[in-house]
């Protein structure tokens, strides 16, 4: 099998480039790190920048480059393709959509459809039972946000862009807050601000919030727990760092080994199998149970960080499980 993983730096690979790179290699498997900023078409044939890596030696690690010599390769002579990375803004319309034609004849670990609509905290209503979830409300409208908070003045919420990621802008409000109306109105593009200060000519400057229940699982621990083929493969505790409220790894949130009860291996592999019918084979899911906080498609970490802690590369199961799930596809 030849395998081409899309990454966004050829000269810094990220933890899962890295990690699932050696687990094909370690299964006999070619690969291929190919950058995704660079998929171009052939009188329609796709294809990327990339580098063949050598078929052993020594292991690679976050941040080192991807070996061998950069020349093109076509995605259509590849068996399977993995994104593991998101194009930057000014050119995603444009390979997400070469991606998606590619899709038609070549197999994706992750479906373009599911990383392009599944890959979102909208998702959650969608995916999960409403007993796994926040309740939350979602808008572009700063005052039904703000009608929405007050309206439960003794409750406490968590407020967050619906399409951002690593912790970016996730904001804590207690009740009756002082700064609550603020952060929900800069959440929402200060769009009253924006149109009285004359800038309204300048066009559409709205955007979209979430005001979501805030959940006090949380603050017991909440797990990262990485799902291949419907099946629980990883997963580790995160602990909130004493001067903030997230637990992101990227926000100076620390791993820590934990254990994983039933109930939460039943609701991570349900998960997993609600996505898997939309062509989502592998991410990760953040759990405080029995609540399901968001869904990371794209490249989700955990792998790297439970090896660290238990020496053990689960990487492996994790090629093994997406080798024999595309092994009608590759054969």
């Amino acid at each position: 099998m030849k395998l081409l993983i899309l990454t966004s730096r050829l000269d810094y690979l990220s933890e899962n480039d890295a990690e699932i790179g050696d687990a094909f290699r370690r299964f006999g498997c070619e690969v291929i790190f190919g950058d995704v900023n660079a998929i171009g078409a052939d009188d329609y044939r796709c294809f990327t920048q990339g580098a063949l890596a050598p078929p052993s030696g020594e292991s690679y690690y976050p941040g080192s480059a991807a070996p061998g010599t950069r020349c093109v390769y076509f995605l259509d002579e590849c068996q399977l393709i993995w994104v593991m990375s998101e194009p930057q803004d000014c050119v995603a319309r444009d390979v997400w959509q070469m991606l998606w034609l590619a899709s038609q004849h070549t197999a994706f670990v992750n479906s373009i459809e599911g990383m392009m609509f599944l890959n979102t905290k909208h998702a959650l209503g969608y995916v999960l039972p409403k007993k796994n979830r926040a309740s939350s409300h979602i808008s572009s409208d700063f005052s039904l946000l703000w009608e929405r908070y007050r309206k439960a003045s003794d409750q406490w919420w968590v407020a967050k862009p619906p399409n951002a990621f690593c912790g970016q802008n996730v904001f804590l409000l207690p009740p009756n807050g002082p700064n609550a109306r603020t952060i929900l109105q800069s959440l929402t593009g200060n769009t009253v601000a924006q149109h009285e200060l004359g800038y309204g000519l300048g066009g559409f400057k709205a955007k979209y919030a979430i005001l979501q229940q805030f959940i006090p699982e949380v603050t017991q621990g909440e797990k990262r727990i990485i799902v291949a083929c419907g099946k629980a493969v990883a997963w580790h505790g995160r602990q909130v760092p004493p001067d903030d409220h997230r637990s992101n790894i990227t926000q100076g949130g620390k791993p820590i080994s934990v254990e994983l009860h039933s109930g939460e291996i039943e609701l991570a592999e349900l998960s997993g199998r609600k996505l898997m019918a939309h062509g989502i084979n592998f991410v990760g899911v953040d759990m405080a149970y029995p609540y399901i906080l968001e869904f990371n498609v794209v490249n989700p970490g955990g792998l790297y960080d439970e090896r660290l802690l238990s020496g053990i590369k689960r990487s492996d199961q994790v090629a093994e499980l997406i080798i024999a799930h595309f092994k009608k596809y590759c054969s």
